[in-house]
């Protein structure tokens, strides 16, 4: 009896070692070639910026090489990673909330807010940083933009394809600084193709309580085209309305000999055009100078 129980003791002990020569003696070849598909994934992942798949294929690495050095390091940034992106996503969705409330000053706050300021740090890399809630490049998304040597970063809520502004979509702008800390927004609400408006839209262009501009344009590549009501009131109370015309943006001008021949002082400020103003009679009863830094006519940026 003795002599059946060391054998079979030595056939357990033997089938033992047996096991530790094909798995404890390291990774198969099967776990490697594993580890690195699930590897190329997450930085393929990575490429689209796509954290969260990236995450997943990284712990599937790991099954597969639980203590490998280099895929422990790797794993770690993109965890660091991940949660940075989660922070400018949660700064994209609450410019989102802002510009769907029309919330100009929340806007302005957030530009302001730490979160902004390195919004706009991440941004200036590529000069926008776009964010899809479903993911991809194309459907609803929101970018930021800036632009070098101007204060004058952007938002855009609406519709994407692959990457460029294209469909229906709102064009925000919103800055206190100003001369009197007055909140200055601009806001452009309709039509893009290419990247740039295109189309029909709405421009609303407002200094604290005064509206500057809140009309309907038609819109080539970010220009303004067509003719346009005007109201105004002379200085003497008189309430005018007329017309006026852009043509690729600009106002349509008359020379200098065309004003004093009818009865207008050319400035000798550098000045590009007049938009007249005109009765129902079709006279002239005010005219608006536009200067060099208001010649042409267009949506912020696009032209």
């Amino acid at each position: 009896m003795t002599r059946h129980i060391k054998l079979a003791a030595a056939g357990m002990a033997a089938a033992i070692i047996a096991i530790c020569l094909s798995g404890c003696g390291g990774p198969t070849k099967e776990q490697k070639q594993a580890a690195e598909q699930y590897r190329a994934e997450a930085e393929a992942y990575i490429g689209k910026e796509d954290y969260a798949k990236a995450q997943e294929s990284m712990r599937k690495a790991l099954e597969q090489l639980p203590e490998d050095e280099a895929l422990l390091a790797a794993s770690e940034e993109i965890d660091k990673k991940a949660e940075e992106i989660k922070k400018y996503h949660a700064i994209m969705e609450t410019a989102r909330t802002a510009i769907e409330a029309d919330d100009a000053a929340g806007l302005d706050a957030l530009q302001e807010s730490e979160e902004g300021k390195a919004l706009l740090e991440k941004a200036k890399d590529t000069g926008s940083y776009i964010y899809f809630p479903e993911g991809g490049d194309s459907g609803t998304g929101i970018g930021f933009y800036t632009f070098d040597g101007c204060e004058c970063d952007q938002w855009y809520y609406g519709d994407y394809v692959e990457g460029k502004r294209e469909g229906n979509g709102i064009w925000y702008y919103a800055s206190s600084h100003t001369e009197d800390g007055s909140l200055y927004k601009e806001v452009y609400d309709g039509q893009w193709k290419e990247d740039v408006p295109q189309g029909k839209g709405h421009q609303l262009i407002a200094l604290g309580d005064t509206i500057d501009t809140d009309q309907d344009f038609k819109v080539k590549k970010g220009l303004f085209y067509g003719k346009y009501k005007i109201k105004d009131t002379l200085e003497d109370g008189t309430e005018v309305s007329g017309t006026y015309k852009l043509k690729k943006g600009k106002y349509v001008t008359i020379s200098d000999e065309e004003l004093e021949a009818n009865n207008f002082v050319v400035p000798e400020e550098p000045h590009l055009a007049i938009a007249f103003l005109y009765n129902e009679a079709g006279e002239i009863k005010s005219c608006t100078m536009v200067y060099a830094k208001d010649a042409t006519k267009g949506v912020k940026h696009f032209y």
